[in-house]
């Protein structure tokens, strides 16, 4: 009994660390830092029709396959995969590629 106890103390202490240690993405957080990371070329409204996006031939992030519920990890993989966004790539972390995910899924929803 005391054995079970202390591994269930141990569990629940694990996973109260692991939530403190990373935050759940946010559509607040990712809405500033698509604000501040990607509006340039992607646009307010996530299509990339900017001066700087079409330049760049953006693409449209209000896409379904980046609205999907879950999304997240493509995001992550198509931002580190696209050569354009090697100037960027050392300023966002994978968790703020994350949410900037959630704040992408609400972009789609209103268009």
């Amino acid at each position: 009994m005391h054995r079970t106890y202390v591994c269930i103390v141990l569990i629940f202490s694990a996973l109260v660390l692991f939530s403190l240690s990373s935050p759940a993405a946010s559509a607040e957080d990712g809405a500033a830092l698509y604000d501040s990371n990607c509006v340039k070329c992607h646009g307010a409204d996530g299509r990339g029709d900017t001066p700087v996006g079409r330049a760049l031939k953006a693409a449209s992030l209000v896409d379904p396959k980046w609205a999907a519920d879950d999304s997240a990890e493509a995001v992550v993989s198509a931002f580190r995969a696209n050569p354009k966004h090697k100037a960027m790539a050392s300023k966002v972390s994978d968790d703020d590629l994350r949410s900037i995910a959630v704040h992408l899924r609400k972009l789609a929803s209103v268009q």
